[in-house]
């Protein structure tokens, strides 16, 4: 008998200029154990140099982190330190795949943008 696994996608939006946004496309993602699920986030932002971040959190504790993966100018770099996750990018989106879910991945889940920010010098 397959159990289900419950993943909330909820949002933290981490910038450092007013104008940018990153938002779930779906809230609450029910599948069974073994599949393979995929979260995503659509972003918005005028840099070309930027980073999408996932973390999760599990009730009564904090944040984790899972993993970070460039955007444009930027893809191609990326930190995935769990086998158990994969990620890929687009110019406005971000996807978090969870290979094979598992009872451990019914938590809540995060997706950031963060982007250099812009020195200006006088």
């Amino acid at each position: 008998m397959k159990r289900s696994v419950v993943l909330i996608l909820v949002l933290i939006a981490a910038s450092v200029a007013l104008g940018d946004r990153i938002e779930p496309n779906q809230a609450v993602i029910i599948q069974d154990e073994t599949n393979r699920v995929t979260l995503s986030c659509s972003y918005e932002t005028s840099s070309e140099d930027i980073d999408l971040y996932w973390y999760r959190q599990y009730p009564n504790s904090e944040p984790q982190y899972i993993l970070w993966k460039g955007a444009r100018s930027r893809d191609g770099r990326k930190h995935i330190p769990d086998p158990h996750f994969e990620s890929s990018t687009t110019r406005t989106s971000t996807e978090l795949i969870i290979k094979a879910a598992t009872l451990k991945d019914s938590a809540l889940y995060y997706c950031a943008l963060w982007k250099d920010p812009v020195i200006q010098s006088f």
